[in-house]
């Protein structure tokens, strides 16, 4: 089995991949960016932290998190960050 299809992960030198709350876009920055925020591909950047709704879970009530869309974490405004 190839080490890109063990599901380990490499620290620094996988992607974040965290997704956007509300657009989906995924984060293109090394995994190692934090504290720093998300970048996507068409230049949004963003701050996030554990849906308040699901607490991280993806799920709300049996269904995907109408606060997150089901990743986990919700979009910090500038304003709280």
């Amino acid at each position: 089995m190839a080490e890109a299809d063990s599901g380990w992960r490499r620290p620094g030198q996988d992607l974040c991949l965290r997704r956007h709350a509300l657009t989906q876009a995924e984060c293109v920055l090394p995994d190692t960016h934090y504290p720093g925020p998300h970048l996507a591909l068409d230049g949004t950047l963003w701050h996030d932290g554990l849906c308040g709704e699901c607490h991280g879970d993806g799920v709300s009530a049996g269904a995907p998190c109408g606060t997150c869309k089901g990743v986990g974490f919700a979009v910090v405004d500038s304003e709280d960050a």
